[in-house]
This record gives C-alpha cells, structure tokens and sequence, in this order.
C-alpha cells in the first residue's frame, strides 16, 4: 500500500497491539467534520469549575474515536471474523485504550504547523 499525501487522503493510524498492528481509518485532514472535532477535543479535555480543574481525556478521547472513525483494519471480532464498518456496533468492540491511543495522534498533531498537517 502506498501513502498517499494531500488533505483529501484518509487518514490511517496504527498502533502495536502486542506483534500487531492495528490501524483505525479517520476522514481526511480537509473535512471540516474532523477538524470541528478536533477543536471539540482539545477544548473539553479538561473542565473548571469553582478552581477546581476535572480532568475528561479519557472521554473526550474515546468520544473522538466513536464519532470519528470510519473503521479499523487488521481486527477480528469474537467470531473470529474481520472486523469491519458493517459489524454491527463494531466500535463497541473497540477497547478503550486502543481507542485513547488512536486519539493521541490528533491531539499531537494539534501542536504543528498547518504544513505539517496530512504528512
């Protein structure tokens, strides 16, 4: 497979999963979509109230994943059958460190220039 760069690509995330290899499928950088969701992410991370900070990363991350992936490559579910977009309730499936980790990857790139954005 071959990458493809611009900001109409897909963009692909892959974690290790013991020896594996896991990839999550989110739309393209230039969909107005992700970005929102992007901001969303960054901005309800943490919550204040009367001085006293919440920390929310862990939903806000896991939220990012279920509303944001389009699906996942290199998964079985329990039946022993290739996880894909048409598995009913496939995200549920989904353990939510994997889910965190693949998050993390938006919220680095949060931090770079938008030249950097879709390499």
């Amino acid at each position: 497979m071959a990458v493809r760069l611009g900001s109409e690509a897909e963009v692909e995330v892959a974690i290790l999963v013991g020896d594996d290899e896991v990839t999550a499928v989110f739309p393209p950088h230039g969909d107005s979509e992700l970005n929102e969701a992007i901001k969303k992410l960054a901005t309800t991370r943490q919550s204040s109230s009367r001085g006293v900070v919440k920390d929310n990363s862990f939903e806000a991350r896991t939220r990012f994943f279920n509303t944001q992936c389009r699906r996942v490559l290199n998964v079985e579910g329990p039946d022993g059958l290739p996880l894909t977009a048409d598995t009913p309730e496939w995200r549920k499936l989904i353990p939510a460190n994997w889910k965190v980790s693949f998050s993390l990857f938006f919220e680095e790139k949060m931090t770079l220039s938008s030249d950097d954005v879709g390499n």
